[in-house]
């Protein structure tokens, strides 16, 4: 009896010791077309789906970006380049795509370095995208993306304009003014200040072509979310308050959205629980083999 016992204590032992591995064994591949050779295309992990939601985690738990999967791309963009945070994955295209594997469950964010082709330059827009995803209600832990991009003729001068939108009802908690910073290859180039005095909006001219520039909120509101619209030349920045409105019965239009986004995986769901019920399920079956065993 007491080999028995040894036997079964060994079991579990073994069992509960690859539940925590179990639990995350699922890893993912994603493939992304891209019609450049040799261009670098970088995988940041941003969190979790929650509640229909993004749940920021680690170096961008403070973006202050919107968690709207419609409108986050750009600013998560220009926040990771800004701040030159860490990517998770960094892997180079091949023959018209590149791949990323052992991609564990999460939300990411896509970026890639602007290529050249002849006199042309090819810019990656940024991408969010789920691991899993679903396709037809079906978990797919494969993912493949045809990357979009802008293709345009290098010029000699260009020029940015930035848009200040407030979506906050006119709130009195609404700043007096913000500092945006005009970034030159994702460093700091120059400094504005935008204001009800110049109606939130300011443009540069006379910028050297062959640099990439980007516009980037320096100020931070703990009140407001970030979003970013990136339009030709043009620049849209929203800030849209945090602070809660009443709730209302959902129009149609929301419930499509809510249907659409239920479709991106809850991260946070846990598996191994269904792995230790299995554990104790063999446990009785054993200890009732032995009782059987022994009542005979």
């Amino acid at each position: 009896m007491k080999k028995w016992i040894k036997m079964i204590t060994a079991a579990l032992v073994v069992l509960f010791s690859i539940v925590p591995a179990m639990a995350d064994e699922n890893v993912g591949e994603v493939v992304i077309k891209y019609p450049l050779n040799n261009v670098e295309f970088k995988l940041f992990y941003l969190g979790e789906w929650k509640n229909r939601k993004i749940d920021y985690q680690g170096e961008f738990a403070n973006s202050h970006v919107t968690d709207d999967l419609t409108q986050a791309a750009e600013a998560l963009a220009v926040y990771a380049n800004k701040n030159q945070l860490t990517p998770t994955k960094v892997e180079k295209t091949n023959n018209g795509e590149v791949m990323f594997t052992n991609v564990k469950k999460g939300i990411y964010l896509v970026l890639a370095d602007d290529g050249m082709n002849g006199k042309e330059r090819y810019h990656a827009m940024p991408t969010l995208l789920s691991m899993p995803n679903y396709v037809d209600s079906t978990e797919s832990w494969f993912t493949e993306i045809n990357a979009k991009y802008n293709q345009d003729e290098v010029p000699d001068e260009t020029e940015l304009e930035v848009i200040k939108v407030w979506d906050d009802n006119n709130s009195k908690n609404r700043p007096n003014s913000i500092e945006v910073e005009l970034l030159r290859n994702n460093e700091v180039y120059d400094t504005k200040t935008l204001s009800k005095s110049n109606n939130w909006k300011y443009k540069w001219t006379n910028l050297d072509g062959s640099y990439e520039w980007s516009v980037y909120e320096k100020s931070v509101f703990n009140d407001y979310t970030v979003a970013i619209e990136q339009e030709n030349n043009q620049t849209i920045i929203t800030n849209k308050s945090n602070y809660k409105t009443p709730n209302y019965k959902s129009s149609s239009s929301s419930s499509t959205f809510r249907s659409r986004t239920s479709r991106i995986p809850q991260t946070g769901q846990l598996w191994w629980p269904v792995v230790a019920l299995g554990g104790f399920g063999v446990l009785f079956i054993v200890i009732g083999i032995i009782r059987g065993k022994y009542s005979q």
